[in-house]
């Protein structure tokens, strides 16, 4: 009688307990779910995503940061959705850092496309704390930067270019004219951060100083100088510079010319001219990372013309 006693009360502490434990549960599930909500709300209503990248969090004071700001990267995601092509969610892989981790990763319940993406090209498009390279690049730098800035990526449209500094930088791709690599191209061994992340600071003539290179990602024509190559007073680039850029222009105005006035804009002699034309343009508008390859590129252009106006008589 006794052990049947002992028995019948622990099996009802028992029968408490689980009801307690279960009543605990259950009030820490509505909890959860109410703080999830909570949560949601308060990301909508604070404009906060789960695609925010937040390495200003950490390195928001760094000198490196601060000098992205100035960049045009920095604006990439904005020109993207506020420019004059048709805006792709492919597009976000070069105007948007996290594309990759988040579009193909994905966050369940938080689509990522043009319209939820919130970062431009930012710390982690270049740099990652996994990464064992130098400088924790994603890739060596050599092969980063040509990853976007290349004309092959479709982004703007089949057959529209708008972007073109590899191709140029190579001297490749171009219609009617042979491979003609910059010269540059040796020397560089780094490529494209040799010139855009060389800093340089200097005062201007109102002696402010000012900063180029880092991550600004601004070339400066002090650098030509800088690096022993054009300091010499018949190499000088600040003077032979705007000359070579004087003279693409007006190539540039006369090929565009022959284009606007066409005869027929499907036939191949125009589909060249203009691939040239183009290519010049895209690469920040006169040819400047190449400019005998831009110079050989427009003189083709230009050598099409009877082929691309004809006179009536014709």
């Amino acid at each position: 009688m006794k052990q049947a006693l002992i028995f019948f009360v622990l099996s009802l502490l028992m029968g408490v307990f689980v009801v307690f434990k279960i009543a605990t549960l259950q009030a820490d599930t509505t909890k959860t779910e109410n703080s999830t909500t909570e949560t949601e709300n308060s990301t909508t209503q604070n404009g906060k995503t789960p695609f925010a990248e937040g390495c200003d969090k950490c390195h928001g004071d760094e000198t490196a940061y601060k000098e992205w700001t100035q960049a045009g990267h920095s604006h990439a995601l904005v020109n993207l959705l506020e420019g004059k092509y048709e805006v792709r969610t492919s597009c976000l892989s070069c105007h948007s850092s996290g594309y990759e981790i988040f579009a193909e990763h994905g966050i369940p319940g938080h689509p990522y496309n043009e319209k939820t993406a919130v970062n431009a090209v930012a710390c982690s498009s270049c740099h990652s704390h996994a990464s064992k390279e130098e400088h924790l690049l994603v890739m060596p730098a050599k092969k980063l930067c040509v990853t976007c800035h290349k004309m092959d990526c479709g982004c703007a449209g089949a057959g529209v270019i708008h972007q073109s500094q590899t191709e140029m930088f190579l001297g490749r791709e171009g219609a009617g004219v042979k491979r003609m690599p910059s010269p540059h191209v040796r020397v560089m061994k780094k490529r494209c951060v040799h010139c855009h992340m060389a800093k340089v600071e200097k005062k201007d003539e109102k002696e402010v100083e000012t900063r180029h290179g880092g991550h600004t990602f601004k070339a400066d024509l002090s650098d030509c100088s800088s690096a022993g190559c054009h300091d010499s007073a018949d190499n000088d680039m600040t003077k032979k510079l705007p000359l070579y850029r004087a003279e693409i222009d007006a190539m540039m105005k006369e090929v565009k010319t022959i284009l606007d006035n066409a005869a027929d804009k499907t036939s191949e002699a125009y589909i060249d001219a203009k691939l040239n034309y183009d290519m010049v343009k895209g690469d920040s508008g006169y040819g400047l990372h190449n400019i005998p390859y831009a110079r050989a590129l427009l003189q083709h252009s230009l050598s099409l013309k009877p082929q691309i106006i004809r006179t009536v008589d014709q």
